[in-house]
């Protein structure tokens, strides 16, 4: 307790002060003795918490040793002082191991203070050490009990210099201890073991270790090792990952993922009441770090109570009251707490986790219909429906949980509103903002980043991308996500070396992915490594990723221009995807090869294509799935402008604020009607909004670049086709690269450069030495040599130079 404790106190009508240790009811003074006032101080100070027998004994009698007798019978007196002949027992419970002062106390504001608002404190520690913060009232037991014992009357000159002594004095001791354990830049890392349940009630298994885990992931300074994580964990120590989560076991998963504390629960049941506690430990020494106990009178009132004692907790281990005061959301704040709505909640999360999403979402309902304000629930249950791929249902559920987010503790509204924005709206920018508030109040969490690093990349970002995906893999070097959204922006950047070796990073921790060998393939192409394209290939033979790598063999086919072998490849990709009960990836491969092959010059085999799919690849109205908006260009580039102009209305009304559909793809369609029409000048307007996302694909500059050609303004055009040419890391694959290499050569040629169009030409011949013959791209672009060059003089020639400039000497293994 700090000096500032010597104040004041009321409960019911009774009034402690503690300067002039006297105690009043009313007009009438209560006479006691010195022991029996200093209990009473003690639980004033530490009023509705438990107090253990052993935490009194410590602070009456600092330096003697004293029986239990003599606590019990001081318990005697205070209470018959405070009740007369009645029982004291609604004023001081009994409970195992200790006592609780029942009633709530208010500080009593100083009379030069009178807007000052009364102090109400109600749960505290039982821990022997626990951080303290300058402003807080937190009782120290042994300096206290002397205090009040040496100096029962002090004069005025007496309580001047002892005030300035023990201020003094109080304040060293309590920088010195600050200083020792102050918070560091990197959050205390957390192992939750599983509650220890001697109630024999079983509901209250996994809903007190989900209220406890939401209440503790609200501080920036705690960071909760994820299910996943122990689980991972539980197998290297050749554990079940269904084994109960003991203490013991808790301190080896937290030793095993270099974690720094564990925290117990417990929760037992007397008297009709339930007594939780919370304990934290130090991992590797196991010295108790901070504790606290709070008594509930029924099932939903242990909620609450265990609110309070995390928020406890958190102050003990050492959360600066701000932090605190600014994120300590109850779990069912501003409304009746449930215990079956939490049961159901948590039940579902782990039934989430072991994979079974069917059974998850039975129980989320059951959560939302008996608390229908419970917002982490519906957005829970729209996220298992996206990833089931029912998407009507899951905006509805996190459109419901985007608006009682603000009902939900500061994390969790963050991720509401972030998945709401990915989800539902589509609003890049919007989502960018989110997360970036999200990683500033919470810089130890590394989901927030890894998102904010996706969104940037997809919005043509990539630089901005680097940082936030590296900060991601240093607090989590577990998550595979983000190695993959960190290879993709240093590809993207023409990083080459450093996305290769990301990606080798990646499968010496285990990552060995589909996505992963996709760049390291990406890279061979880029270093003309024929074969070290042949082993990521090799590598995906027989595996579930080897339709993935075949869409990566096709679309390298189509950028050599080898359309028929690209064409079968992709085929083959879409059977075994389908054969593997993934119809959705079939459906998008399928439904982009319509637009390649158009823009290839192959109209009819496009339009056949179309004539077999839908109007889009799927109903996922997902915004950032590249192709998103193929199917609508391919009819406009077969002549079907009117289709592709009623389906660019109907979608431009459906993603009113998705960025990508506003500002990219509906761009795009707009242009390729446009075009159709023989309105050049029209498409170049249409593609004015997607000038920022310009570099998040190829296919805006290759549009417009066709427009500014087509508009005979040449020197624009070879702009466009220079941010292609320029860049082909962003899509090392892409079949508009060798266009671009063409359409470069015809800006070259409109400006009478005809030396530099004829490099320009024959680079492009060169990239398409192997192509189909009947391409008639490459057709085109033959005849236009032969007039460039003169007519009969020359026939069109293949350069010797190669195909694609490496981007490193040689080829890196590890």
């Amino acid at each position: 307790m700090s000096l500032k404790n010597r104040g004041k106190y009321r409960f019911q009508d009774f009034e402690v002060d503690l300067t002039h240790r006297s105690v009043h009811r009313g007009a009438r003074t209560i006479t006691i003795s010195a022991k029996t006032f200093d209990l009473l101080a003690y639980f004033v100070l530490n009023p509705q918490r438990v107090v253990t027998k052993d935490e009194l004994i410590e602070s009456l009698w600092p330096d003697s040793s004293v029986e239990e007798s003599n606590l019990s019978q001081h318990i005697f007196l205070l209470r018959k002082a405070l009740t007369g002949t009645q029982s004291g027992d609604k004023i001081i419970v009994t409970v195992p191991g200790g006592y609780e002062f029942a009633q709530p106390v208010a500080e009593v504001p100083p009379s030069a203070e009178p807007s000052k608002r009364a102090a109400l404190r109600t749960v505290e520690s039982v821990a022997s050490e626990k951080s303290v913060e300058p402003e807080e009232d937190h009782p120290k037991r042994g300096p206290i009990a002397q205090f009040l014992a040496d100096f029962r009357h002090p004069g005025p000159w007496h309580v001047l210099a002892i005030t300035a002594l023990v201020a003094i004095l109080g304040f060293s001791f309590l920088f010195g201890w600050r200083w020792a354990h102050r918070p560091t830049a990197k959050s205390l890392s957390l192992v939750v073991a599983d509650f220890y349940n001697s109630t024999g009630e079983p509901d209250f298994d996994l809903s007190l270790m989900a209220t406890v885990s939401i209440d503790l992931e609200q501080s920036p300074y705690l960071t909760l090792a994820s299910r996943t994580r122990i689980d991972e964990a539980l197998k290297e120590l050749k554990a079940a990952p269904s084994d109960r989560l003991s203490a013991q076991t808790a301190r080896e998963v937290c030793s095993r993922i270099n974690g720094q504390a564990y925290l117990t629960g417990s929760i037992h049941s007397f008297v009709r009441k339930y007594m939780v506690t919370l304990e934290a430990f130090d991992c590797a020494s196991g010295r108790l770090l901070a504790a606290s106990r709070g008594i509930a009178g029924t099932p939903d009132g242990i909620i609450d109570v265990l609110d309070r004692v995390a928020l406890d907790l958190r102050k003990q281990l050492g959360e600066p009251s701000a932090s605190i005061t600014r994120f300590s959301k109850p779990l069912f704040a501003g409304r009746a707490p449930s215990m079956p709505a939490l049961k159901a909640y948590s039940d579902a999360d782990r039934l989430s986790l072991a994979g079974k999403r069917q059974d998850a979402i039975v129980l989320l309902e059951r959560a939302v219909q008996i608390d229908p304000d419970f917002a982490i629930a519906f957005a829970d249950l729209g996220g298992i429906y996206s990833n089931l791929g029912e998407d009507d249902l899951a905006r509805a559920a996190l459109t419901k949980a985007y608006e009682l987010r603000d009902k939900a503790d500061e994390p969790h509204r963050l991720f509401i509103v972030s998945t709401y924005n990915k989800l539902v709206t589509g609003d890049l920018e919007a989502g960018i903002r989110n997360d970036q508030a999200w990683s500033q109040e919470y810089p130890q969490n590394p989901v927030p980043l890894i998102d904010l690093a996706d969104l940037e990349r997809q919005s043509g970002r990539s630089a901005q991308a680097i940082e936030p995906a590296k900060r991601a893999l240093d607090l989590n070097p577990g998550n595979s996500y983000a190695y993959d959204v960190l290879a993709h922006a240093q590809l993207s950047l023409s990083q080459v070396d450093q996305a290769s070796d990301t990606c080798h990073l990646a499968i010496d921790r285990g990552f060995d992915t589909a996505a992963i060998h996709a760049f390291l393939l990406q890279i061979a192409f880029l270093r003309l490594d024929q074969a070290g394209i042949d082993s990521q290939m090799a590598w995906a033979r027989g595996k579930s990723a080897e339709p993935d790598m075949f869409v990566q063999q096709a679309q390298m086919d189509f950028a050599l221009g080898k359309v028929k072998a690209a064409q079968a490849t992709i085929q083959r990709a879409a059977d075994i995807y389908r054969k593997q009960g993934d119809s959705e990836s079939a459906s998008r491969i399928l439904g982009n090869l319509p637009r390649t092959l158009a823009e290839l010059g192959l109209l009819d085999a496009a339009r056949s294509q179309l004539n077999h799919l839908p109007e889009h690849p799927s109903e996922s109205d997902s915004y950032t799935i590249p192709g998103s908006d193929s199917i609508p260009v391919a009819w406009a580039h077969v002549g079907e402008d009117t289709r592709a102009e009623a389906i660019l209305k109907r979608e431009l009304e459906a993603h009113l604020t998705g960025t990508l559909w506003q500002k990219d793809f509906g761009p795009q369609i707009g242009a390729a009607i446009a075009l159709n029409r023989q309105h050049p000048a029209d498409a170049i307007s249409e593609l004015e909004p997607a000038i920022p996302y310009d570099l998040r694909s190829f296919d805006v500059p290759a549009l417009r670049g066709k427009a500014y050609l087509a508009d005979k303004q040449p020197e624009q055009a070879e702009s466009e086709f220079h941010k292609i040419v320029d860049h082909q890391s962003i899509e090392p694959l892409s079949y508009n690269y060798p266009l671009a290499r063409l359409g470069l050569a015809r800006a070259l040629a409109q400006q009478g450069k005809t030396t530099d169009a004829e490099n320009a030409y024959n680079l492009f011949f060169n990239i398409w030495k192997d192509a189909d013959s009947d391409l008639p791209r490459l057709k085109d672009a033959k005849a236009e040599y032969s007039r460039l060059i003169g007519a009969g003089s020359k026939s069109a020639t293949v350069s010797n130079k190669p195909t694609i400039k490496p981007t490193a000497a040689k080829p890196r293994h590890k």
